[in-house]
């Protein structure tokens, strides 16, 4: 059907068509019988229309005033192939003729015309027609390869017009993010809950039109978790005629852990280095000095002290140690029961008057790292007693509202001011005190990602809530 993109053939092939509008009888069945030898006539106007499979149309003045709305509907219907219409104009110049009708006709002819200018005509036509059909073509086999290319990837891809309308999404993107194609079409692009909203808009529709750009945005999931992509935009023409804004979103959600992981341990390990170099420089002077009165006096008194400050010096190391690797991120936990990993807790921390009590059920299940978890709370149980006295006691239970636990004691507690500073690498106000002990709790945390909150207990004392854990 010549309305739709076709392989056209020679001229000389009997399956090209011609459809003669003339409005005589006599000068219609000359003129088929000049061109019927090399092409297929139709010569009925009736039914011309209703099914078009011409390839060019031959009219006279009468006719063109007939049938002039529906040769343009029948020409806009074939775009973006050329159908072209060849008036026979009588003794008219193709001057005379106004701008409607040459919406209309491509080429005018006077008659009467030779035969052989009017073959020459129609060849001419025919060969735009062709190559028109043959463009045609190539970008209705362009646009499926793209639109192929396009709901095939496996990365979410969008595009927008030049103000952020979206006008198409393939199947990665509506399932991605969870949206209805219909329901995403006809919305701005800012709409969407991507963050920051600015470096959508600035690499999808500040984009210049001879620069691709790209940033990374996060899309809220469900349960508080993120999908972090990066958006990579470039101007296209693939969906209609006017250029428009593509992003491709590719999931980085696993290099974006990764990298603030890797931030993470490289910040433990400044950490690490100012601590070492500030907390030992004290044991190791005493050491030093000690060791320089030993040699000048003899007394044994030296010897303890500096054997005391090594033996300070040795647990510094072995907690400075444990609080670099505590906050390596949890890649394998297990599912455990909490009040059996409390007990086994407790029964390593050795103390004769502090008293243990354990609100859990025995059926609590959490989705921990073993080994850290008991760490956590040693360290934990480990502080009670160092604050509240040997006497203290210690209560470990469900939080009520929420998935985790807590820990709390009867002791002083901490003020609400000095809260965050607790757990921070090195500090004390303990003359025997590391200052690592909380801050190897929080690192054990954050390797969980769970979220550690110091409040006050009934008692008075120190509460720490472990909370955002994942239960079975």
């Amino acid at each position: 059907m010549s309305t739709q993109v076709m392989d056209l053939q020679d001229n000389e092939n009997p399956s090209t068509s011609l459809l003669l509008l003339i409005q005589s009888d006599r000068n219609r069945e000359l003129l088929a019988d000049q061109l019927s030898d090399e092409f297929d006539i139709q010569a009925g106007a009736d039914d011309a229309f209703s099914d078009p499979e011409f390839d060019l149309c031959l009219l006279d003045p009468p006719s063109l005033n007939k049938y002039r709305d529906r040769l343009k509907e029948t020409k806009t219907a074939a775009e973006p192939a050329f159908l072209p219409i060849l008036l026979l104009a009588g003794q008219r110049s193709p001057d005379d003729f106004s701008e409607e009708v040459w919406n209309v006709v491509d080429e005018v002819l006077q008659r009467p015309v030779a035969k052989s200018e009017l073959k020459v005509r129609i060849e001419n036509l025919l060969r735009r027609r062709r190559l028109s059909a043959e463009l045609a073509r190539q970008k209705i086999q362009s646009d499926q390869r793209f639109e192929a290319l396009f709901q095939s990837t496996p990365d979410p891809v969008v595009v927008v017009t030049p103000e952020g309308t979206i006008t198409e999404a393939n199947d990665a993107f509506t399932e991605t993010f969870d949206i209805d194609l219909n329901e995403l079409r006809e919305r701005s692009i800012t709409e969407l809950d991507l963050s920051p909203t600015e470096a959508v808009e600035r690499v999808l529709l500040r984009i210049a039109d001879d620069n691709s750009s790209s940033t990374t945005v996060e899309w809220e999931l469900d349960e508080g978790t993120s999908l972090v992509t990066e958006v990579n935009t470039d101007i296209v023409t693939g969906f209609g005629n006017a250029a428009e804004r593509i992003g491709i979103f590719r999931d980085i959600t696993d290099r974006a852990e990764r990298e603030r992981e890797l931030k993470r341990q490289n910040e433990r390990l400044e950490e690490f280095a100012d601590t070492v170099a500030h907390d030992l420089r004290n044991p190791l002077s005493i050491a030093q000095g000690r060791l320089k009165f030993a040699q000048e006096t003899g007394d044994d008194e030296h010897f303890e002290e500096i054997r005391s400050a090594h033996d300070r010096m040795e647990q510094m190391i072995e907690e400075l140690l444990s609080l670099a690797k505590q906050g390596q991120a949890v890649l394998d936990p297990d599912d455990l029961l909490l009040e059996a990993v409390v007990k086994q807790a407790w029964s390593h921390f050795q103390t004769q008057n502090a008293t243990l009590h354990v609100d859990i059920d025995d059926s609590y299940v959490i989705t921990a790292d073993e080994g850290r978890l008991q760490e956590l709370l040693e360290n934990l149980f480990r502080n009670a007693v160092e604050h509240g006295g040997e006497t203290v006691d210690i209560r470990v239970g469900q939080l009520p509202n929420t998935a985790g636990f807590y820990v709390e004691d009867d002791g002083p507690g901490i003020p609400p001011g000095k809260r965050t500073d607790v757990v921070q690498a090195g500090f004390t106000e303990s003359e025997d005190g590391t200052g690592f002990g909380l801050s190897i709790v929080k690192q054990i945390a954050e390797g969980h990602d769970w979220q550690l909150e110091i409040t006050e207990a009934e008692a008075g004392g120190a509460r720490f809530e472990i909370s955002s854990i994942e239960r079975e």
